[in-house]
């Protein structure tokens, strides 16, 4: 019998860790303040080189339409150029691409990943100031380059993480993944940056200064996942400043939202993959960061030992339900930590997402929580190849 009573305290007490965590960084992200700045104000500042990478493997339905809308930025034309990394782009398409005004760097391994095509394309560029990474899905705003121009130039900022968000969200799924994403933007980039922690990195709408991306970058062998082994290299390098990632909140990155449960369930597996790749390959390091007083290191491999939100609602739900088989007192307080999750997701929920049609959407919550369960058993998928979240044409809406 104490044996069994063990197991539930450590299960409450891991459980108590993690809804606390989350609920720390949702409260911090209510005193996040945005800095917006005046066309004069963007246009004044000295005008730094650009260089955007749009990795596109087998993108065929996006990518000329990406590069379309990235050549509509207000920013001088001869200051800033897009780099398509076209791995296995069909002969119609990289014909298209040749036609606009973009470099079409053609890459081919035996097994593709995103890392390996950023540092082959860096082997053919010439140097720019700052470095752009977008997926192949993503559009950018007309002033997207001006923004980051400023944080770099004038704020300082070497390691910009920008403000990605729904491109669409044509039905129930998609309306789910965009809230997700605007969830992890409070806790882990307005939340952190509150705190004076570094905000987290997404893969994409990434700015950095060249030779640091491509000095951290040749290292970087990953199948998938491979912005968590950037960030823990960067957090870890002690010539960059403490709070290493900053958060541009005003440059916006549309990102083209999962609205299929199958392309959800193949996605969360990539990402759960990664999250316990480095959550087991970062413990070590982790704690020996930590006691050399690098919290911010120590902060971001607990992260990949928390459970993902869904997972967490979930099971908190489930047991809730359950608990009263082991008693009152069990049942009070698995039903308060499932209460507070709720609150403290609500609190950092956007107020734009605050409508009856979020409430509409969460009747899918329930297919969603078993994706991801199905996503955690087939997690081993994730280490053999790189697993990419298909997309097609859509426009900003």
């Amino acid at each position: 019998m104490w044996i069994l009573t063990i197991f539930i305290s450590f299960i409450l007490g891991y459980l108590t860790l993690s809804v606390s965590y989350y609920g720390l960084f949702c409260v911090a992200s209510l005193f996040f303040k945005t800095t917006k700045y005046t066309t004069e104000e963007l246009e004044a500042v000295k005008k730094s080189s650009f260089v955007i990478l749009l990795p596109a493997y087998k993108e065929d339905g996006v990518i000329v339409d990406t590069v379309q809308n990235v050549l509509k930025q207000n920013y001088p034309k001869e200051l800033y150029t897009i780099a398509v990394l076209a791995d296995q782009l069909q002969p119609e398409t990289l014909e298209a691409l040749h036609q606009l005004p973009v470099q079409v760097i053609e890459v081919k391994f035996e097994k593709s990943t995103k890392a390996k095509s950023l540092n082959f394309a860096f082997q053919h560029l010439k140097e720019h100031d700052i470095a752009v990474i977008l997926d192949a899905d993503n559009h950018i705003e007309t002033n997207f380059l001006l923004k980051s121009n400023l944080a770099y130039v004038q704020g300082g900022h070497r390691i910009i993480q920008a403000h990605r968000t729904a491109k669409n969200q044509e039905n129930d799924m998609a309306q789910l993944d965009a809230i997700s994403e605007e969830l992890n933007n409070s806790m882990f980039r307005t939340g952190h940056q509150v705190l004076g922690l570094p905000a987290a990195l997404i893969g994409s709408g990434m700015v950095m200064d060249f030779r640091i991306y491509r000095e951290h970058m040749q290292a970087i062998d990953a199948i998938g996942g491979f912005d968590k082994e950037l960030e823990l290299s960067l957090i870890k390098d002690k010539t960059l400043p403490h709070n290493k990632i900053y958060y541009l909140n005003d440059a916006m990155v549309y990102d083209e939202k999962v609205s299929d449960a199958k392309v959800f369930g193949r996605q969360r597996t990539r990402w759960i993959s990664a999250q316990i790749k480095y959550g087991v390959k970062g413990a070590p390091s982790g704690l020996a960061q930590l006691f050399k007083g690098n919290f911010a290191y120590f902060d971001k491999v607990l992260q990949f030992w928390l459970p993902p939100r869904l997972l967490l609602l979930g099971g908190l739900g489930l047991l809730t339900c359950l608990s009263p088989l082991l008693g009152l007192p069990y049942f009070i307080y698995t039903a308060g930590l499932f209460a507070s999750l709720i609150l403290f997701l609500t609190l950092a929920l956007p107020r734009k997402f605050r409508t009856y049609k979020t409430l509409y959407a969460f009747r899918k919550l329930p297919l969603t929580f078993f994706s991801m369960l199905k996503a955690l058993f087939n997690f081993r998928k994730g280490f053999k190849s790189f697993l990419p979240t298909p997309h097609q044409h859509s426009q900003k809406k």
